[in-house]
């Protein structure tokens, strides 16, 4: 479906995707920083815009306006203030989604042998072939740029787990934001480790301090353990923010990738109601899941289509054999609010800005749309990114592939966002 933009008081309409969020909850307000032109010739009364089937309504308001918005104005340094009320893809828009990008597709045919997950095979020995697997991968070698050392913290049962911290090598004058970062793996896979290129390049793109915690991983360990150890890890972290080097009242984000998205996601609805002794100031979800499939609430339910979709369930970075090779080692309660964010019980207003991103041919797909919706309708500030066509995680596998480098770059935007005051 086209979006129209009506026209107001000027024939040129600007859209932008990274919303400013007023506290009304219902309208978005955009930077000028991040516009596109779109151009309506004299006399038109509205020009129209497609992406990726998302329907806007825009309308221009002159500055001054009214006092409600001044300061918004003021510290956007903008002549004009652009209102957008967004809706959901259609049903159809999301299904298109999960065509393979053209890029991708003979690069995915040839992994698609190599990720294959072999059938009638138990879940614990498939989780250890999966883990073998990801053994045999390098991990880069040492960046002079960072700095680099283990700590550890106690979990609420007395375990010693690990923390791999990341700073930049330089001193540096001024406050160092931190950044709590989960890895990925469904619950059973994965390591603090594994995310060293990443969490270097934030380091080194954002002048912070990362810090990547261990926790523990099925089959050996069931749900809720991750999301408990993970809770215990960051309030570690935070009480301990200065000797890692950081300064949270310039900025404590936590985030995570696909089973660490999962977990961030619970752990700031924890922070909101449970405080930390500082508080977060951003959350970046990517390639998560965050509602019981089996519970949809009704509005959403047409447009939750990625999980039962063929291309998503075959496709190799999270295929249906491996989704249940993690659900059967996992144990996750699907019903619970410990396991899916979306089913808080005492809502999601209060949490602070959100940067999410969802693959388009992915069984997760559908929940990051959803959840960016429900997030935005509870007056949290959010953005969210897509990639159509594109398998969970797809930066990993094709990294060099166009949607991969406008992965990173979106990624280093949204991190950015999220560390504006």
């Amino acid at each position: 479906m086209d979006c129209v933009f009506e026209k107001d008081q000027c024939d040129i309409f600007l859209v932008t995707k990274l919303p400013y969020l007023p506290r009304n909850g219902r309208e978005l307000a955009f930077t000028p920083s991040r516009l596109e032109l779109l151009h309506s010739s004299e006399g038109s009364r509205a020009v129209t815009y497609n992406r990726l089937g998302f329907v806007y309504k825009l309308r221009l308001l002159r500055s001054p306006c009214s006092k409600k918005f001044s300061r918004i104005l003021s510290r956007l340094r903008a002549n004009y203030l652009f209102i957008m009320a967004s809706t959901l893809p259609t049903p159809e828009a999301l299904d298109r989604m999960g065509d393979i990008d053209p890029e991708i597709k003979p690069l995915q045919d040839k992994a698609t042998a190599a990720w294959q997950m072999p059938e009638g095979v138990e879940p614990e020995t498939l989780i250890k072939m999966m883990r073998a697997g990801l053994d045999k991968l390098p991990i880069p070698p040492p960046d002079a740029d960072v700095e680099e050392h283990k700590s550890s913290y106690t979990t609420r049962d007395d375990t010693t787990l690990r923390l791999c911290v990341f700073k930049p090598a330089r001193d540096s004058s001024r406050p160092l934001p931190l950044f709590v970062w989960y890895h990925g793996g469904g619950g059973c896979l994965g390591s603090p480790e594994s995310t060293a290129a990443f969490c270097r390049t934030i380091v080194k793109d954002h002048r912070c301090v990362v810090v990547a915690p261990q926790y523990r991983l099925a089959p050996e360990y069931k749900s809720p353990a991750q999301v408990e150890d993970s809770r215990d890890a960051l309030k570690h972290i935070v009480a301990h923010v200065s000797d890692f080097g950081a300064d949270a009242s310039v900025g404590l984000l936590i985030g995570g990738e696909s089973a660490g998205a999962v977990i961030a996601a619970v752990l700031a609805l924890q922070a909101r109601d449970e405080p930390l002794s500082s508080p977060l100031t951003g959350l970046y979800l990517t390639a998560g899941s965050y509602f019981n499939p089996d519970d949809i609430p009704a509005e959403y339910k047409d447009h939750y289509r990625s999980r039962f979709d063929p291309a998503c369930i075959g496709s190799p970075m999270l295929s249906k054999t491996a989704k249940a090779a993690f659900d059967a080692c996992l144990q996750g309660d699907y019903s619970s609010p410990m396991f899916k964010a979306a089913l808080w019980p005492s809502g999601h207003a209060g949490l602070p800005k959100t940067y999410l991103q969802t693959c388009g041919q992915d069984i997760n797909r559908d929940e990051g749309i959803l959840y960016t919706d429900l997030l935005a309708k509870s007056g949290v500030e959010t953005r969210l990114d897509v990639y159509p066509g594109c398998p969970h995680c797809f930066w990993h596998l094709f990294p060099d592939v166009a949607q991969a480098k406008k992965w990173r770059a979106e990624t280093q935007e949204g991190i950015a966002w999220l560390l504006e005051k």
